[in-house]
């Protein structure tokens, strides 16, 4: 993978970071979508919230007092910072560049901007259809 600045397009290469791909050689561009985070991680958080705070609504309802509500609720307030930030991060998605030639396909970029992936895929479609000029 390359980064942005390591990214070039002209009439005869398409070159990423250390790697160069020959336009002619190129003969199809997909641009794929992916989550790299599932939603596992809010579901099991989000349980565990929900389990520590009926655990501190049912110790509300015992007149003795004790740390036991207070950890409860802490806990419960935790796990629910963490299953809305696991919820946050499962929404991100990449975007991975991919270039197929005869004998392979090879992943060129992953990015989480879609437009600069749609518009590097524009640039080499301009480039192997010859759109693209010197």
């Amino acid at each position: 993978m390359a980064n942005k600045m390591d990214v070039r397009v002209d009439q005869d290469f398409a070159r990423f970071g250390n790697k160069s791909y020959a336009i002619n050689k190129i003969n199809s561009v997909e641009v794929r979508e992916r989550k790299p985070h599932g939603l596992t991680g809010a579901v099991v958080f989000g349980a565990l919230a929900l389990l520590f705070g009926m655990s501190f609504l049912g110790q509300l309802s015992i007149r003795e007092s004790g740390g036991g509500r207070f950890v409860a609720l802490a806990l419960a307030a935790i796990f629910g910072c963490l299953a809305y930030l696991a919820w946050k991060r499962s929404k991100t998605v990449e975007y991975q560049l991919f270039l197929m030639t005869s004998s392979s396909e090879a992943q060129a970029l992953v990015s989480r901007d879609g437009a600069e992936i749609q518009a590097l895929r524009n640039q080499i479609e301009g480039a192997m259809t010859g759109a693209l000029r010197r």
